[in-house]
């Protein structure tokens, strides 16, 4: 008005500090000499020395941002006439009080320029169902807080009724401080209500479930609160009444809830997983200490053979030092005595002394041989010629050898063949030895009947089987290993002669030819020796 200038305002969306809309229903300046204006988005303040505007809307506490227009008490507060209902502003604070029908008003839809403040400061405000007059200075603030109450449970959406089968609840909720919920009822919604019948659409409310929020949840006309799958533990349910516009808060009404652990999270199932990790533990160690055991066990065994081995070997090295040392001298003799022998012109009685003698030393040199062949099988320097041989001509030929020393010990010597004459590929000298040991264990041990049988093998008929078999003592079934091992000799037989060698170095031979040799069982109280080898041979000579 001093300079006559005109400066226009308008809304900027780009601009918070603009006025907030081009439509302004009410321009009132304050005692402060504050100029207010009641606009469609908002009521705003201007600020003369920036030229600029601060904005109250719905997010500030208003009811709707359609605001008609403004007058002021003599409390200096701006009372401000909406669409959906009175304000109170406090200018100072900030805190907004709203009034509407549920406050005592005639309708929350006020008309536009329709308000006046009389000189005792009564005020008048038209609405669109008449007009409704107060003095501010004579209202009373509502303090009294009404009582909160947990008026009800729900666990998935179904009530709780007490009494009911599997119902956590004994008596009415009403009365309860705790609640006890299985894992299973673990999503659940608690009912309260404020008991105030003093507008009770005005009453707002709160809650927190310690253990699970920190912070508080403010509810304007909702009254459940929902929980869902919680965890199990201990928690506790506060709620709180909250009156005109959170200037009166209520007494909390806390209720303690505990979510029991599923059977397999119980203390009982806790101690038994103890007490199985304890069972798991014991029976690990124990395990692990037989392991050591047994690796301890397997390392003397292994001792005890390597020793056992070492022992073999420096009897084999004695007897074969011995049978070099033997031989020679033995062969020395052996050549003048068969010269003796064939002059011929001893008494009988001398003749008798020389042919003991000479079937003695016979015996030491085959002893000899033997054990000098044994030793060559066993560090493979014992070599084998295969050629094509009548194997039924040598079995037979064998037997007539034999024939004589079984008669002479009044034994059956029984030959069976097969019908068709058998050839194969052996090594004659080794076939030959294999042959005499076994022929002559089995008349050495028998007690009346040798069977000795030769027949060829499987419908390609590619291996012939010998079958020794003879009375006498039967050897168990736990020593059909032990027989074949160099040196052994049973104790129900260790009165006949021998050395514990002959079948050694058969089996050995045998290998050699790449056949099998083993005791079967017994067959009509007989012990049975099976020789099986393979008519042909993977390097045979012509």
């Amino acid at each position: 008005t001093q300079t006559g200038q005109v400066r226009n305002f308008r809304y900027n969306s780009n601009n918070a500090k603009s006025l907030p809309s081009d439509r302004v229903n009410s321009v009132f300046e304050d005692s402060h000499r504050k100029l207010w204006f009641a606009t469609e988005n908002g009521l705003s303040v201007f600020n003369a020395l920036t030229s600029t505007f601060t904005t109250y809307t719905t997010a500030n506490g208003l009811p709707s941002n359609f605001v008609l227009s403004i007058l002021e008490d003599e409390e200096n507060n701006l009372w401000l006439s909406t669409s959906k209902g009175l304000v109170r502003f406090n200018i100072v604070t900030g805190k907004m009080q709203v009034y509407t029908t549920v406050s005592g008003l005639l309708n929350d839809q006020f008309n536009f320029n329709s308000a006046y403040k009389d000189l005792n400061g009564r005020m008048y405000f038209g609405s669109v169902k008449g007009m409704i007059s107060f003095n501010p200075k004579d209202f009373v603030d509502n303090n009294f807080v009404p009582p909160i109450y947990i008026t009800g449970l729900q666990v998935f959406n179904k009530d709780i009724v007490v009494g009911e089968k599997n119902s956590p609840l004994q008596q009415s909720i009403i009365n309860i401080q705790k609640i006890i919920l299985s894992h299973s009822q673990s999503t659940f919604s608690i009912d309260f209500a404020a008991l105030g019948f003093t507008a009770p659409e005005t009453i707002e409310y709160a809650y927190k479930m310690e253990g699970l929020d920190k912070n508080w949840t403010y509810l304007k006309t909702n009254r459940k609160a929902y929980f869902t799958n919680l965890s199990t533990g201990t928690y506790i349910f506060k709620v709180k009444a909250i009156t005109n516009s959170n200037t009166s808060t209520g007494k909390e009404t806390v209720l303690q809830l505990i979510i029991l652990p599923p059977w397999w999270l119980s203390t009982w199932a806790c101690g038994a997983y103890i007490l199985l990790a304890i069972v798991a533990v014991y029976y690990i160690v124990l395990y692990y200490q037989k392991s050591i055991n047994a690796k301890n066990q397997r390392k003397f065994e292994l001792f005890e053979i390597e020793k056992a081995k070492e022992i073999y070997e420096a009897k084999m090295s004695f007897f074969t030092n011995v049978a070099h040392e033997v031989k020679t001298p033995l062969t020395l003799i052996k050549a003048p005595l068969e010269k003796v022998i064939k002059k011929d012109d001893s008494t009988p009685e001398v003749m008798a002394y020389l042919k003991i003698m000479e079937r003695n030393t016979n015996r030491l040199i085959d002893l000899s041989n033997q054990l000098l062949d044994f030793r060559q099988t066993e560090i493979d320097g014992y070599s084998l010629s295969f050629i094509k041989v009548d194997i039924t001509a040598l079995v037979e030929e064998t037997y007539s050898s034999f024939k004589p020393l079984a008669e002479d010990n009044k034994l059956k010597l029984k030959l069976c063949l097969d019908k068709n004459r058998i050839e194969a590929y052996i090594d004659i000298d080794a076939f030959n030895k294999i042959l005499y040991n076994l022929f002559s264990n089995a008349i050495k041990y028998a007690t009346s009947t040798v069977q000795i049988e030769l027949q060829l093998l499987g419908e390609q008929q590619n291996d012939f089987l010998l079958a020794i078999k003879s009375d006498g003592y039967l050897i168990p079934e736990t020593m059909k290993d032990k027989v074949f091992q160099p040196f052994f000799r049973l104790k129900e037989t260790d009165k006949q002669k021998g050395t514990g060698i002959g079948l050694a170095l058969s089996l050995s031979l045998v290998q050699l030819h790449n056949g099998t040799l083993e005791l079967a069982k017994p067959e009509n109280n007989m012990n049975v020796f099976l020789l099986q080898l393979p008519l042909q041979q993977q390097h045979e000579n012509i």
